[in-house]
């Protein structure tokens, strides 16, 4: 084992290289605590450094050759030799070889894990060379994408190949974004499907042999029992996959020809996601920007199960989130992380629910609380009163559509006089596929098609539709966006709600009022050629018009 050949700080290297200041050093370190980021990340943020002085102070301090790696050639059979999801994770790149000895370029030399790691695969002294990270992971995206090849197997055939075969199949996922990975157990072996944009997609059938060593290595990765088969378990690891960090969310169940397992790859880097970004018409941001603004009221969003809820909810936060706003959560269970917002997960266990969760949040002296779903009456009555109270409140329900939400509290027999207080805006949404830019086509549809539309006819009318290449998997598709309807609590919405009123009633006053249904959303990203005819009648089937 190599260790580096000194243990002193990072921070205290630059300062001691001329780099940096240690007043520079002493803001940076704070600047990175308040934004929970690396040092050497804060360092550059703040202009201080920059990358290539930083890796070249580190090997002079270190007495460490320095790498440049656009100067050098690589021998991909040489980087290949650490697998890549390692490669990423350590931002480490195998640079070349002689007798008993490996050339190994890191970005942090001084992270003895990375070391240790290294060594054990290569199973050679590692000869440590500082390189900078960003030249790194280009090489890692440039060599490991183009090389077919398989890095040699390690311990047992079953076993390396399970590694591999695990490998290849989070690799190929993120490669696709997909956002699960279906292994499904068979008469015949083990069945691998992709959801891509919310659709299934066969990948690939593993032979019955090799399906106990890929699940035991994948319950060995999320710290599962691996000789509990009998039961549902759930756990989860990180994976660094092509530059980007992925929580992986493992779920196992029991099933006749053994465990069925479910991996769901949550992209750390999709926690920043603006308002902006998902889909709203400028008219619905300008309805959903003024009602975050409110400080008291609830703001119910619903859909189906993957309709992209939470999504919504998370760039809602991302935007009134602020030092000045004390922010909880209660969820289950956490998707991503929010820097700056105080998350709960719930835990049955523990006999944390969503409504114990809230009482005691409520004790928190919270500003704005965002409720991960209204699953019962007790934690409708208490989101309720914590509006009434002076507290925004986000929260999901399961409603095919925004006038359907108003009907389901008042089945959970919530007075309606509560509701008309305390209820802001209800915002209904779906996921719709986007058609591919490269192979999409456009046609005139026949008469028929543009009145099932509820469009005039027109002969000039163009719309798209898919047609598939490459480099959509031949789906014709590539991405999703949402489609959203906006509700806002008006007056004479309000009026309705106090007696009563059916789901009907109130989408038909919402109508004189302007609002503008899922179909209509869906309809105006038709005609905008963003997705196609075939996806908006998927997705909005069951909506009114």
């Amino acid at each position: 084992m190599v260790n580096p050949k000194t243990k002193k700080m990072f921070g205290d290297i630059l300062v001691e290289g001329g780099l940096i200041t240690p007043t520079q050093l002493h803001q940076a370190l704070a600047y990175a605590r308040e934004r929970e980021i690396k040092l050497g990340m804060a360092l550059q943020e703040l202009g201080f450094v920059n990358e290539l002085a930083v890796a070249k102070t580190l090997a002079t301090q270190l007495a460490m050759p320095f790498l440049d790696l656009e100067k050098i050639v690589i021998d991909a059979e040489i980087v290949i030799l650490v697998p890549e999801l390692t490669a990423r994770k350590y931002k480490v790149l195998a640079i070349g070889r002689k007798p008993g000895e490996m050339l190994v370029a890191f970005a942090d030399p001084l992270n003895i894990f990375a070391v240790d790691e290294i060594t054990r695969i290569l199973q050679s002294k590692v000869v440590i060379c500082v390189a900078v990270e960003s030249r790194i992971s280009a090489a890692i995206d440039r060599i490991y994408t183009s090389s077919e090849r398989q890095a040699p197997l390690e311990g047992s055939a079953e076993e390396s190949l399970a590694v591999s075969a695990v490998n290849d199949l989070l690799l190929q996922a993120v490669r696709q974004e997909a956002s699960d990975i279906h292994l499904e157990p068979t008469e015949l072996g083990l069945r691998a499907r992709f959801r891509v944009d919310g659709i299934m997609r066969l990948i690939k059938e593993f032979p019955q042999d090799l399906q106990p060593s890929i699940v035991s290595r994948i319950k060995v990765m999320s710290q599962l029992d691996i000789g509990e088969k009998r039961k549902p378990q759930d756990g989860r690891f990180e994976a660094p996959v092509s530059g980007k960090s992925f929580d992986v969310r493992v779920s196992t169940l029991p099933t006749n020809y053994g465990e069925k397992i479910v991996m769901r790859l949550l992209d750390k880097s999709k926690v920043k996601i603006e308002l902006t970004e998902l889909g709203l018409t400028p008219e619905q941001q300008t309805i959903f920007e003024k009602h975050l603004a409110y400080p008291h009221e609830i703001i119910l969003v619903t859909g189906p199960t993957g309709s992209g809820k939470t999504t919504t909810l998370y760039a809602a936060l991302n935007r009134i989130n602020s030092i000045q706003k004390n922010i909880i959560t209660v969820e289950d269970p956490i998707e991503y992380e929010l820097a700056g917002v105080n998350q709960v997960q719930v835990n049955p266990k523990a006999q944390l629910s969503f409504a114990s969760a809230l009482r005691s949040i409520l004790r928190q002296d919270p500003d704005i609380i965002m409720i991960g779903e209204i699953r019962d009456v007790e934690t409708a009555e208490i989101a309720i009163q914590a509006a009434l109270t002076g507290h925004l409140v986000l929260s999901t329900l399961h409603t095919n559509d925004a006038c359907g939400a108003i009907s389901r509290l008042i089945d959970m027999s919530i007075p309606p006089f509560l509701i008309a207080s305390a209820l802001g805006t209800v915002i209904a949404q779906r996921l719709v596929r986007v058609l591919c830019t490269d192979c999409r086509e456009s046609f005139n549809p026949p008469a028929k098609v543009q009145e099932d539309l509820g469009l005039e006819y027109s002969e000039q009318l163009i719309l798209h539709r898919s047609k598939g290449c490459p480099k959509c998997d031949n789906s014709g598709y590539k991405g999703r966006i949402a489609i959203y309807e906006i509700l806002p609590i008006t007056n004479a919405i309000q009026a309705l709600i106090m007696v009563k009123a059916s789901s009907h009633e109130l989408f038909r006053q919402a109508i004189k009022e302007g609002f503008t249904s899922l179909h209509t959303s869906g309809i105006e990203k038709l005609l905008a050629g963003v997705t196609s005819i075939d996806e908006v009648m998927r997705v909005t089937m069951d909506a009114r018009e």
